[in-house]
């Protein structure tokens, strides 16, 4: 190999990347991409001329592997697929998996919904329990959006709550295992780049790696960048969901002696100019900054196998404004004026974790404890400016968001495990203590009752789950698993003043007195493995949530809303019971002469003991009723998704053709006005060639037909009832070199 001028370009523009200031321009890294994208080419020859080395792995297009592990209903997403998936983001990903759905409100940050639990019902972490608290009250940038989806190595999907060691966990777990550098017996140094474009929405994204070390010593350092302009829906009307998005990040190993590893990450995420058709505001700047230790030390014989001790910070700074919204520059019937509204909110969670991992015989035990502190504050500037009669007029309103709101969880965890010849036990537990505060100054007493009031709340949580899984004969396994889960009620449900940040159009208050929710929830599966037939998983479930957490409709002679268009003010409350059932079921056929297909289907059913509804005539509250057994918002319908993939030239390459079926969902909540949406067919090409084993090559087209159609739980346009519809037809090709 030798050194081009391209190359030492290249390496200018990495060094360019790591002396980035803290807050880096477009200007730094369009330069800096100016000078890595050169070298690509060059790669790309080296690659034919010096790499090309024949390969016979086998590639699988299907982004969704269930793997075997102590829990069965734990689901993987590979790397492979990561790569070369056309994903602006992490949450439409994880809506390729069975029973995960997600909630779009703009081009990216799709929020990822768990048969049917959503947002801090379900725990987010991402490597060893990195934590972050986001910004928006609306949710536009949730814990996924803070991190590039080409440092993921992997995604877990945990239904339920049965896994405790990472956090409480109510509804179920995903975590983002970040890449880590390794270390090498000699000194080396490797690279990766990802480049993919696509046409609908128009842009690209670029992304570069460069890691290696040796025994003792190891680093990566990467950098990306994507664009992305407004996309065209199957009809052509273009929906405005343009964003642009950089990050950087640097880890470094060390192995100070052997069998101790010691790994400090930097990770910065920005994004700039993000529209969010279906929020009031757009996000104009989001700097995300995460730090982290991590120190391993493993024991060889012994009880005691490994000590794992972990510390992070997160911090986001957050800013919202309708700088793209008409209101914001243009004439506002009757009369000439200006609405412009900015929201910044500064948030922060920090933490850390340490657990031990124990084997004597057949048994195992993981147990240690954890701490997560987290903090918001920030408000809304709302500013009017009027001109009638040629008089202008200025008002400003301030609302104050969060101030210095803040939450403390501690806990304690404990998972122990049993392995025996056909059978597998496992049980774990844990206890929180959770305590909030926040120095609102807001308070609101009304007939001698309390509705919101500078308080502070505290709770001792307790979750626990078993499950067993008894293999029946050489390819059946039957489990059933059991568990309770337990989470406090996030700073939004606690300290949010008077913010749409629901479903429906009201305002939002919290309620600081608001008691945990329980899931108790059931799992039954059954595994069918054989050479012959091939793998077939079917899983059903039933959870009853207690004390569930919901907006409550607070009459006017209490409060009236406080922005514009709201009909009203709910309060979060705990509003007695809401259950849910349903079932998963894979398919995944033996491969004959190169093909094999992967079947997929999943169906959630939610019910709310009890809502209430405000009836309106001619946009006037007349009254209201209380609903009971009232269908729960924003749940997935029945769906079926098919892969059939072909693997030929000596396995280099492999053809995909997909298709998804999605029913109508008629079965929508009163209380929160949702509509009902109808079904549709979505058919997807792919094609996949691995070169040699440093360039791979991936293209495909998505929603061949053009089909306009919209999911579920993606959210009403802001001043419409039309739904945010998806894209039309796509095409996209990626590009991967490993060196």
């Amino acid at each position: 190999m030798y050194v081009t001028k391209n190359s030492i370009l290249s390496l200018k523009g990495v060094l360019l990347l790591v002396k980035m200031k803290i807050t880096p321009n477009f200007r730094a890294l369009e330069m800096f991409f100016r000078r890595v994208l050169p070298v690509i080419t060059c790669l790309i020859n080296l690659s034919f001329g010096v790499y090309a080395q024949a390969v016979t792995d086998t590639i699988n297009l299907s982004s969704v592997e269930i793997v075997g592990s102590i829990s069965p209903v734990r689901f993987a997403i590979k790397k492979s697929a990561v790569d070369l998936a056309p994903l602006p983001d992490i949450g439409v990903l994880l809506r390729s998996s069975p029973g995960v759905s997600g909630i779009r409100k703009g081009g990216s940050a799709v929020d990822p919904v768990i048969r049917g639990f959503r947002f801090s019902q379900l725990a987010v972490v991402a490597g060893n329990g990195i934590k972050v608290e986001g910004g928006c009250p609306n949710r536009m940038d949730p814990v996924t959006s803070h991190f590039e989806s080409d440092d993921i190595e992997s995604v877990e999907i945990i239904k339920g709550p049965y896994s405790f060691t990472l956090g409480p966990s109510l509804g179920g777990l995903v975590r983002l295992k970040l890449y880590k550098p390794s270390p090498y017996d000699n000194f080396q140094v490797h690279a990766k780049f990802r480049t993919s474009v696509s046409s609908n929405p128009a842009g690209y994204n670029q992304y570069v790696r460069i890691n290696g070390g040796s025994q003792r010593v190891y680093f990566g350092i990467s950098g990306s960048y994507k664009s992305f302009g407004d996309y065209r829906d199957g009809n052509g009307t273009r929906v405005s969901a343009a964003f642009s998005k950089f990050n950087y990040g640097a880890a470094l190993g060390f192995i100070p002696r052997e069998n101790h590893e010691v790994i400090l990450s930097l990770y910065r995420n920005y994004g700039r100019d993000i529209r969010y058709p279906a929020l009031p505001m757009d996000e104009i700047v989001d700097n995300t900054t995460i730090v982290s230790a991590d120190y391993h030390v493993k024991f060889m014989g012994g009880i005691i196998r490994k000590l794992d001790v972990s510390f992070y910070n997160s911090d986001v700074y957050h800013e919202m404004d309708n700088r793209f919204r008409p209101a914001y520059s243009q004439v506002v019937a009757p009369y000439k004026g200006l609405m412009q509204a900015v929201a910044k909110v500064d948030a922060a969670n920090t933490g850390g974790r340490f657990e031990a991992h124990l084997v004597t015989g057949n048994h195992e035990l993981r147990a240690g404890a954890d701490l997560e502190a987290a903090g918001k504050s920030g408000g809304r500037v709302t500013t009017m400016i009027m001109n009638m009669n040629g008089i202008e007029t200025t008002s400003v309103k301030n609302t104050n968001l969060w101030k210095n709101a803040r939450l403390l969880n501690s806990g304690l965890f404990g998972e122990y495990s049993l392995q025996l010849k056909k059978l597998k036990f496992v049980a774990s537990a844990r206890l929180d203590y959770n305590v909030a505060s926040s120095r609102d100054t807001l308070r609101l007493l009304k007939n001698e009752q309390v509705y919101f009031d500078e308080t502070r709340s505290d709770y001792v949580n307790f979750s626990a789950n078993a499950g067993i899984s008894k293999q029946i004969g050489q390819n059946i396994t039957l489990s059933i698993f059991a568990g309770r889960g337990m989470r406090s009620p996030d700073l939004t449900e606690r300290f949010i003043k008077y913010l749409v940040v629901g479903y429906d159009n009201y305002d939002y208050l919290g309620n600081p007195k608001l008691l945990p929710e329980k899931n108790y929830q059931t799992d039954v599966i059954l595994n069918v493995n054989t050479i012959k037939a091939g793998k077939l998983t079917l899983s059903g479930y039933y959870s009853m949530v207690q004390d569930f957490i919901s907006g409550v409709i607070l009459p006017a002679s209490v409060t009236t809303p406080k922005t514009m268009g709201a009909p009203g003010v709910k309060q979060f409350m705990n509003t007695g019971n809401a259950w849910f059932t349903g079932f998963e079921a894979t398919y995944l056929t033996p491969e004959y002469k190169g093909f094999n297909a992967d079947i997929a289907a999943s169906f959630t059913y939610g019910i709310h003991e009890k809502t209430i509804r405000n009836y309106f005539e001619n946009g006037q509250v007349i009254g209201t009723q209380q609903i009971r057994d009232d269908a729960m918002q924003e749940i997935a319908p029945f769906e079926v998704r098919t892969v059939l993939n072909y693997t030929f030239y000596h396995r280099k390459m492999q053809a995909s053709f997909s298709s998804r079926f999605v029913a109508a969902q008629r079965h929508v909540s009163l209380s929160y006005y949702e509509s009902a949406t109808p079904g549709f067919v979505l058919i997807n090409l792919a094609y996949d060639y691995k070169f040699n084993k440093t360039v791979h090559m991936a293209a495909g087209i998505q929603n061949l037909l053009n089909k306009p159609y919209y999911e579920h739980l993606n959210r009403r346009i802001v001043g419409t009832t039309d739904k945010l519809p998806e894209p039309g037809r796509n095409f996209y090709l990626n590009l991967i070199i490993v060196i």
